[in-house]
């Protein structure tokens, strides 16, 4: 029952499903946190049913926009804003207290907009791509892969002074078995799909540590921003790991 209701407020939190619940305390709060891998499962279930439902249309370039719109309905566009902050701050090239202080910055600017756009065209890529040559069980596995590397980060690295409670606490509940079961399980699961699958998440796990240590040289550690950052960097890079694997001739049947 404890499980069930975190993973509620997981999903209530992390994307539009319309799920309220009543009296969540902080601790239900950070522990639903945990689960983002488990809470990836659904999004990336969401995904796959409308990858298959959009490629019917036979037009890729149509489907992978409608993919970019939905993907950003389910999960509200929540990470997007971290992903425009922890980028303005980081190119920023000014002292931590001033990246900090851009972090917090509620205005979007010119570093930011650039990377999102990058992202987005990433997406679009990738989208339109897996849809054309029917690798939707990527779009399945890719919401994971990027919410478990953000469980990665929280372990593996530390709170940002400055940077907002979300990442204290976070870094003090997430632990090394936390990261051994999602790593194994994802692992195995994605070898059953298809093998290059386990060789892009582990790619993409590897850099995320690269990642992750760039952001503690320059930052001090981790904030919500990076997080959500983590997360949407990390599902590109997925998508990217997977595509020039197909296509240098490793090989990935098509899949639905």
């Amino acid at each position: 029952m404890k499980f069930f209701r975190e993973f509620l407020i997981g999903l209530s939190f992390y994307t539009r499903l319309p799920i309220q619940l009543q009296n969540v305390t902080e601790d239900e709060f950070y522990n639903s946190m945990l689960l983002m891998p488990v809470i990836g499962v659904v999004i990336g279930a969401a995904l796959w049913a409308f990858g298959w439902c959009v490629s019917w249309i036979r037009m890729p370039e149509l489907a992978s926009i409608l993919m970019l719109i939905f993907y950003i309905w389910l999960t509200g566009g929540l990470h997007y804003d971290g992903v425009a902050d922890t980028i303005d701050a980081v190119f920023s090239a000014r002292d931590h207290e001033k990246m900090m202080k851009i972090m917090k910055d509620s205005r979007l600017g010119s570093f930011g907009a650039i990377g999102l756009i990058l992202l987005m065209l990433t997406m679009w890529t990738g989208y339109r791509t897996i849809i054309d040559e029917g690798l939707l069980a990527v779009l399945w596995l890719m919401p994971v892969v990027g919410r478990y590397c953000a469980i990665q980060t929280c372990c593996f690295s530390s709170y940002a002074e400055g940077g907002g409670g979300l990442g204290r606490r976070i870094t003090e509940i997430t632990k090394g078995w936390h990261v051994a079961i999602y790593l194994a399980a994802i692992a195995l699961a994605a070898w059953c799909i298809a093998p290059i699958l386990t060789y892009a998440f582990g790619i993409t796990a590897v850099l995320n540590l690269i990642m992750m240590a760039d952001l503690k040289r320059k930052i001090g550690g981790i904030t919500g921003d990076t997080i959500g950052l983590t997360i949407e960097i990390t599902q590109a890079v997925f998508i990217v790991m997977v595509l020039i694997l197909q296509h240098v001739g490793i090989g990935l049947p098509g899949m639905v």
